[in-house]
């Protein structure tokens, strides 16, 4: 596994995680305002649907959005996008029920779910795609996956960003497992504000990290 540079129980106090929250929101809010109502519609889409054009469709705009069609990623064509959802969809349905707190660590078939996807789900033209591949997973299920970024989430962890991408997904996930299961009630308050961006819990630690990273890391 890559080092990690800090870790989240460690590093984020539970009496610092409402502000922290909240900070991240303001800070999203400031950024990507207009995304908002996207944002909701996928939140509030039926999940027995995600293979639907429609849904896609709002992934893939949700996507370019949030510069993944640009800089180093470059998204796969819309077809090619759907067509990759599509033919997995029965794999992804499989995790919705799963919330990122109630994952086990013991769950051997759900670890080799998501080493399946990331290696075979093809929504980028470029080799890299840890950054695309969470933030698309983020929004087909959103009670379970955080998006990951370089700016925020990599430079939280890590000092560089790990060569072994895949390797790096399952490490950030896993700290967020561990900080969702010993701070859900915390966690779970600021999702039952029912807020912007704090609408669930990946997105809330997410939040929080985009605070720290712009208070302590600049």
């Amino acid at each position: 596994m890559p080092k990690l540079k800090r870790e989240l129980l460690t590093t984020i106090p539970a009496k610092s995680i409402a502000r922290l929250a909240k900070s991240g929101e303001k800070l999203l809010t400031r950024e990507y305002d207009d995304t908002a109502e996207r944002y909701n519609r996928i939140l509030r889409f039926p999940r027995k649907e995600i293979d639907s054009d429609e849904f896609i469709k709002l992934v893939y705009d949700m996507l370019i959005a949030f510069k993944m069609n640009s800089r180093g990623a470059k998204l796969s064509s819309l077809t090619d996008f759907k067509v990759s959802i599509k033919k997995h969809v029965n794999i992804i349905q499989s995790l919705a029920k799963y919330k990122l707190e109630k994952v086990k660590t013991t769950d051997d078939s759900f670890t080799a779910t998501i080493d399946s996807l990331f290696d075979n789900l093809r929504l980028t033209q470029t080799k890299s795609s840890l950054v695309t591949f969470s933030k698309a997973m983020h929004f087909i299920l959103p009670d379970l996956f955080m998006p990951v970024d370089r700016w925020y989430t990599l430079r939280f962890f890590y000092e560089s960003t790990p060569v072994n991408e895949k390797a790096c997904f399952l490490q950030v996930f896993e700290q967020f497992r561990q900080f969702a299961h010993e701070h859900h009630e915390t966690l779970k308050a600021q999702v039952d504000k029912a807020s912007c961006w704090n609408r669930n819990m990946p997105k809330v630690i997410d939040n929080i990290i985009i605070a720290y990273v712009s208070e302590k890391m600049k």
